[in-house]
């Protein structure tokens, strides 16, 4: 197989991003997958493109998770003209709580940094949800916020990725070459047994530390990325239920418009452990039930489970690594869905010399040896 000018390996919706931009920049890529496109967290994950809700408590991470929701918009479009439909709906996301006072400090930060919002009184829940728990009493509605339906975005991404070039190479991983402070390429399980390429950007999601030997120093950051399993409910019901993403105390409801709902999530740190459980699936329609009732006369459809790569401090880890070529792409958590067409910008950028990391404050946010060094030091 000829050299690629960059290989991505892991083909999620980061890998996926991280490809078709490289793409439309005139490069060669080839996206490196051990089974089929999306086939880990992507496929399983809500889709919810709340940057407002996901990191009220974070603004930094906040405006970067707006920029990005809002190229979700753009690629939306993009997509939609090449006969691709993701299925994003800007509907905005509705913030409820039994407890007054942890929306009270919500709205006070939104109202710092001039966030659009609007505070929801019983009444105004009811008429803006009318099939909402009648124990809600406050709520905040931003409008702003979206949604998309991961598995379409993934079709979508891989279909225009390789209408643009971007080979994928069904094979599985085993490491990064490093050469004389250099990453030249892969080595794969099986034949061929390696890849070479002009750069390699890692996006393995929870698989990220499995590529990072401790004698491999470049990778180090990895060694921190750990799986956090979630699990989801998919349901059938009467499309009225609902018309927006709703989030209350550890659990979501997420319309799709068409009579199919999404409940979640867990949040488990059990490892490398991807199982449906009992104790998961109540936990999540218990959750989903509390803020509308009306669910539990809803079809059950099936339950998911997917392994989130969580980083140290809840912050993916994006930029370059430790030596040449290399770049780090992982670490997104519950948020690759949101974060993906950012990471897939800042990585373009840096791979093809665009963006000065010296210069840009969204690198220092996500610089990958951060959180390792910050772990390091204690």
């Amino acid at each position: 197989m000829q050299k690629s000018d960059v290989i991505v390996i892991g083909a999620g919706v980061i890998g996926c991003s991280i490809a078709l931009e490289l793409a439309e920049r005139g490069l060669e890529v080839t996206l490196v997958e051990r089974g089929a496109p999306g086939g880990e967290a992507s496929s399983v994950a809500a889709g919810i493109l709340a940057a407002r809700i996901e990191y009220a408590s974070d603004p930094a991470m906040g405006a970067l998770s707006v920029e990005s929701r809002e190229l979700h918009a753009e690629q939306a479009a993009r997509l939609r003209e090449e006969g691709l439909d993701v299925g994003f709906r800007r509907h905005g996301a509705l913030l409820v709580a039994i407890d007054p006072a942890r929306l009270e400090a919500l709205a006070r930060g939104y109202e710092a940094h001039r966030i659009a919002y609007e505070r929801l009184d019983p009444e105004g829940l009811r008429a803006l949800e009318p099939q909402l728990s009648s124990e809600l009493q406050r709520g905040l509605f931003l409008p702003d916020e979206a949604s998309l339906e991961p598995p379409r975005l993934l079709s979508a991404l891989v279909a225009s990725a390789e209408k643009r070039g971007v080979r994928l190479l069904r094979a599985i991983a085993r490491g990064v070459r490093i050469e004389r402070g250099r990453a030249r390429g892969i080595e794969l399980e099986g034949e061929p047994r390696r890849l070479d390429g002009g750069a390699v950007v890692v996006a393995t999601g929870s698989w990220s530390s499995l590529l990072a030997p401790e004698q491999v120093e470049a990778l180090a950051p990895l060694r921190r990325v750990e799986p956090v399993r979630g699990q989801l409910v998919h349901l059938e019901a009467p499309s009225s239920l609902l018309g927006r993403v709703v989030f209350g105390e550890g659990g979501y409801v997420v319309p799709r418009g068409d009579g199919r709902y999404v409940v979640g999530a867990t949040s488990e740190p059990v490892g490398f452990d991807p199982r449906i459980t009992a104790h998961g699936v109540r936990h999540v329609l218990d959750r989903g039930l509390t803020l509308l009732p009306a669910l539990e006369r809803a079809s059950f459809v099936e339950a998911r489970a997917n392994l989130r790569p969580a980083s140290p401090d809840g912050r993916p880890l994006v930029g370059r690594g430790a030596a040449d070529g290399l770049f780090l792409a992982t670490g997104h958590f519950r948020n690759g869905i949101l974060l993906a067409p950012i990471t897939a910008r800042l990585i373009a950028g840096l791979v093809t010399r665009s963006i000065d990391e010296a210069t840009d404050p969204r690198l220092s946010l996500l610089s990958p040896t951060r959180a390792f060094d910050a772990l390091e030091r204690r």
